[in-house]
């Protein structure tokens, strides 16, 4: 009898115990979250110029192009107009004077280019139409912070989700990359440049999940792999796979060219990311490397690394691979159906 007392009054120690220690794992999480929160919310979100490191920030994208730009695209340099928007204003960056419906407020000497404001209204983390050409516009690193901070729950580490000075750099460039992608293709680009939630009819599909899934373990392989004909082996595996996936759930064609305009719209995007970002040391960077879980989440975003990771297997088939990239209906599956000989 006292034993058995002894057990109860032990195992009500062991769960007041596990109690005490989630309740302090919690309140841990929560004061974290609560010091970045008060960090971040004394960052200047509003200011009328960029500042010295903002200004920093776009001489680190540019540096980088004109030394790496051709590696990611032909003639990706040719434009390097960008925008760069805080909470209040929009800074439109740019080699010409005198722009439309922009102020022209200076020229900056360290990136000698003028620069050019006007009152933020809705502005977009994606490509602009600015004077008389589209460029790639993204918000400054410390509204990012903030939008963070204030888009996770409050026991969330916003660790996980801040990126270093190399990765906000990179979120630029990817940004950069759709208005490359209007300059060399317009008709598609506008076409595509509001196409979003592509097979949300499957996100509770347990046979669309698993094998899109394994799609992506596949093109990880493919990508890892040393030997050619490792590669050529991976890949055959990612088509079949995903034709079998499409074949079992009944997919209509459109729903089909959907996926693959949204891996060319937002797959190149993020292949130029992923390759501007290869110094971070923020955990986003670094896991956009992890393919199949970052297909397993479910939205547009397995599209972004899907068509990344078709990129990046092309690149370990053929050299030249981008040269039609921005052709009508150019399908990064298609290509690599094309490059490894595959027979339906």
């Amino acid at each position: 009898m006292m034993a058995k007392k002894r057990k109860v009054k032990w195992g009500k120690w062991v769960l007041m115990f596990i109690l005490g220690l989630i309740l302090v794992t919690v309140l841990g999480l929560i004061i974290n979250n609560r010091i970045y929160a008060l960090k971040y919310s004394n960052l200047s979100t509003n200011a009328e110029h960029l500042s010295s490191n903002e200004i920093s920030a776009v001489k680190g994208v540019y540096e980088y192009l004109d030394n790496y730009g051709d590696d990611i695209f032909k003639d990706f340099n040719a434009n390097k107009d960008v925008i760069i928007y805080n909470d209040s204003y929009e800074f439109l960056i740019s080699n010409d004077r005198e722009i439309s419906d922009w102020n022209f407020i200076g020229r900056n000497e360290e990136l000698k280019k003028y620069i050019h404001r006007k009152k933020a209204d809705n502005p977009q983390a994606f490509a602009v139409y600015a004077g008389e050409k589209w460029v790639g516009s993204m918000s400054t690193k410390n509204c990012y912070d903030k939008f963070i901070i204030k888009s996770i729950p409050v026991f969330f580490p916003p660790q996980l989700m801040s990126m270093d000075e190399e990765h906000y750099k990179a979120t630029i460039i990817h940004e950069m990359v759709h208005a490359h992608e209007a300059k060399h293709n317009i008709d598609r680009f506008l076409k595509l440049k509001s196409l979003h939630s592509v097979g949300d009819n499957y996100y509770d599909n347990k046979v669309f999940n698993d094998l899109i899934v394994q799609e992506a373990s596949y093109l990880e392989q493919a990508i890892a792999s040393k030997e050619h004909n490792d590669v050529l082996d991976n890949t055959k595996k990612f088509i079949e796979i995903r034709n079998t996936r499409r074949k079992e759930c009944k997919m209509s064609s459109d729903e089909i060219q959907n996926e693959k305009d949204l891996e060319w719209l937002e797959g190149l995007a993020r292949y130029a990311e992923y390759k501007a970002s290869r110094s971070s040391n923020s955990l986003i960077a670094k896991n956009l490397g992890d393919i199949d879980q970052k297909v397993k989440v479910k939205g547009d975003d397995r599209y972004y690394t899907l068509g990344m990771a078709q990129a990046l297997v092309l690149d370990k088939l053929q050299q030249n691979w981008k040269n039609e990239l921005f052709t009508d209906n150019f399908s990064l599956e298609e290509h690599l159906k094309d490059v490894i000989e595959y027979k339906e």
